[in-house]
């Protein structure tokens, strides 16, 4: 029997800057909870005592030269060596300083394979990979991989969106029936942040996914996967792990009669989210007829100096449906139809790249154009909520 704990994802040394511009604690606390996983991850590797811990790849988040990153990874895979466990890993798209060339190996019993080196034996078990050497691969790795070793189990690691998922561009593309056809008895993938397992017959392929997510996009992560290969086919198991996780939640403050009573029921809502140990960031949708975003965001912001472990990434506020009059119906319909024309849309877009290009590359995706729809409908709802009148601020 073969134990492996597999990981992906990592994104040491994340700057986390659309978060940080909203709320800095919370900003502060995922760049610290990304690097605590990894601490909890190589814990987990060696009180398990897995026979090879498994990075496939994006183990950082971009390519400046962070050297102090590096170091921090060197030390925790040194310490699962020290402790009998050896690591296998490639490089993702994001891991530039990982380029053993340009800054030297990793330390004994760390193994990463890319081109020159792509086939490592540990125990009865060969591990293949191949690490991208630009930051981005528009074609198939499969062909260039080895051939299964006879007699051995045989191990990839790859770093692909696979068959193509959304929200991810095509990275090292190939198809599952061809990657589960290789001939490999395990694939253990990267780069899809939301977890998933492919079986075949007796062949597995794992998507770990990310083990501590960065933003309400990834809420589907916070997982490693332990995988078992006996004499069947291989088992696996995902385990929990991060030590922040999001949470959405609605409150209805239409009923409010002053803000003591909103303060309360803020309170009230936010302290049902509380994970004890666990952190947790909350985005809040709320329904008011007085009560806009800004004021609320500062009330909760209030109430949460007193709730440990949780903190509020964003609040979005409009009036409840039932309020709505047929003025300020028809202004709003009228609104839509406007944001529904081509000339519109083309001039919101365009405002978007603008701001795209004066802002930094990490929160681009806030601006980006499929965020057009959403971004509106926060405007609306805002701009709903002031003309339903009777708003305090």
């Amino acid at each position: 029997m073969m134990r492996l704990l597999v990981s992906a994802d990592t994104h040491i040394g994340s700057p986390i800057r659309s978060v940080a511009l909203r709320n800095p604690d919370l900003g502060d606390r995922l760049k610290r909870a990304s690097r605590d996983t990894f601490v909890e991850i190589v814990d987990l590797a060696i009180s398990e005592q897995v026979d090879a811990f498994v990075l496939a790849g994006d183990i950082f988040d971009n390519g400046y030269p962070d050297l102090k990153s590096r170091a921090f990874l060197i030390a925790q895979l040194s310490r699962a060596a020290e402790a009998g466990v050896p690591t296998v890993l490639i490089r993702g798209n994001h891991d530039a300083l990982l380029d053993h060339n340009a800054h030297g190996e990793l330390g004994p019993n760390i193994h990463l394979l890319h081109k020159g080196a792509s086939t490592v034996e540990i125990a009865d078990a060969a591990f293949h990979g191949l690490s991208f050497d630009t930051a981005h691969m528009s074609k198939s790795f499969l062909p260039d991989y080895p051939a299964p070793v006879p007699g051995k189990r045989n191990i990839g690691l790859m770093h692909t969106s696979l068959d193509g998922s959304p929200g991810h561009d095509p990275y090292a593309p190939c198809t599952e029936k061809e990657l589960m056809g290789y001939g490999f008895d395990l694939w253990c993938l990267g780069h899809i942040h939301a977890p998933f397992e492919r079986v075949d017959g007796s062949v597995l392929a794992v998507m770990p996914g990310i083990p501590q997510p960065r933003h309400f996009g990834e809420r589907h992560g916070g997982t490693v996967t332990m995988v078992s290969l006996g004499d069947g086919a291989p088992a696996y198991e995902r385990r929990v792990v991060g030590r922040l996780s999001f949470f959405e939640a609605s409150l209805d403050l239409s009923a409010c009669s002053d803000q003591q009573e909103v303060l309360r029921k803020l309170r009230d809502g936010l302290m049902t989210t509380q994970v004890p140990g666990h952190d947790v960031a909350v985005r809040l949708n709320v329904t008011s007829d007085r009560y806009g975003t800004a004021l609320i965001a500062e009330l909760a912001s209030e109430v949460l100096d007193s709730i440990n472990g949780v903190f509020l990434d964003k609040v979005k506020s409009a009036p409840p449906i039932s309020q709505v009059s047929a003025e300020t119906d028809d202004l709003v319909r009228l609104m839509r139809e406007e944001l529904a024309e081509d000339g519109f849309r083309q001039a919101a877009l365009q405002q978007l790249d603008e701001l795209s290009l004066a802002m930094p590359s990490e929160i681009t995706d806030e601006v980006a154009e499929d965020r057009l729809d959403a971004l509106l409908e926060e405007a609306i709802a805002e701009i709903s909520l002031t003309l339903h009148g009777g708003i305090s601020q």
